[in-house]
């Protein structure tokens, strides 16, 4: 059966999967992972390259969703995010290590575990990046549904607990009444094309050139954002400002939603299949 077949025969299984309820919880996109560890399991293959394709089209449309209210909430809360990002992958990495220290578990497999507790779609890119192991998958989809059920049981147990009505709250900053920067108000008015295809793959492109940047670190050690973090950070910046000169690099919402679903879809079918 050729890779193309094997592809949508996952999607389409997977979707299927992802819409059936299991104790009131869905796992939408996921049931995709799901399906292609079956089908690699029995020896169905999917090029390598539509992994990376759904990766880079799934982290640059999220860039470029998030991007016009990114800045202005890290403005207004950076103390608090960090933190909260700080504590979260410093606990996160050290059950990690112990797992792997304590129970022996492979690194690759742990490191997969993480990400799926963690619900982290560029996380386990970024796993399979850095190991060069599939197996990270295979850690991902076992960990995932239960990470999917920890954050809807935290969501709804503990506003209960602090007797917090989140219809009463509203937000300290509504960024949505400014979505673009200062100054910028009438720029941008030329469209290279109509849909916004064009900013969607310049994204992608810088993206990916910054993913080569390494930076060394003490110790020998060397960062780099990798092809996960490269797009996403140059659609924070590219969906911020939303053009270039005259250039307008705005695109449809709808346009990113269904390039956000398709690339998550189209990554987590090669990861699976792959493992």
């Amino acid at each position: 059966m050729s890779s193309v077949k094997i592809l949508f025969f996952i999607l389409t299984l997977g979707y299927i999967l992802g819409s059936i309820k299991f104790f009131n919880i869905r796992l939408g996109t996921s049931g995709v992972l799901l399906v292609a560890l079956i089908f690699g399991h029995f020896g169905q293959e999917i090029s390598g390259a539509v992994r990376d394709i759904g990766l880079v089209c799934f982290v640059a449309s999220v860039g470029l969703i998030a991007g016009p209210v990114f800045f202005c909430n890290f403005k207004s809360r950076a103390v608090a995010y960090m933190v909260i990002g700080f504590v979260t992958i410093i606990s996160g990495a050290a059950l990690c290590v112990a797992s792997i220290k304590i129970l022996g578990i492979p690194v690759p497999l742990a490191i997969g575990i993480m990400n799926g507790a963690l619900t982290s779609t560029p996380g386990l890119a970024a796993a399979i990046e850095a190991t060069g192991d599939p197996t990270a998958s295979i850690g991902y989809g076992i960990a995932y549904p239960f990470g999917v059920l920890g954050v809807v049981l935290f969501v709804q147990i503990v506003p209960r607990i602090l007797r917090i009505d989140f219809s009463q709250t509203k937000p300290v900053m509504d960024c949505g009444q400014d979505l673009q920067p200062e100054g910028t108000a009438g720029k941008g008015s030329m469209k290279i094309d109509p849909f916004g295809f064009f900013p969607l793959v310049l994204t992608i492109a810088a993206g990916l050139i910054a993913a080569k940047i390494v930076i060394p670190l003490p110790g020998g050690a060397r960062f780099s954002l990798g092809a996960s973090g490269g797009p996403l950070l140059t659609g924070l910046i590219i969906g911020y400002f939303g053009h270039i000169g005259p250039i307008s690099l705005e695109v449809r919402k709808s346009t990113l939603e269904t390039m956000r679903e398709f690339g998550l879809a189209l990554f987590l079918a090669g990861a699976g299949a792959a493992a």
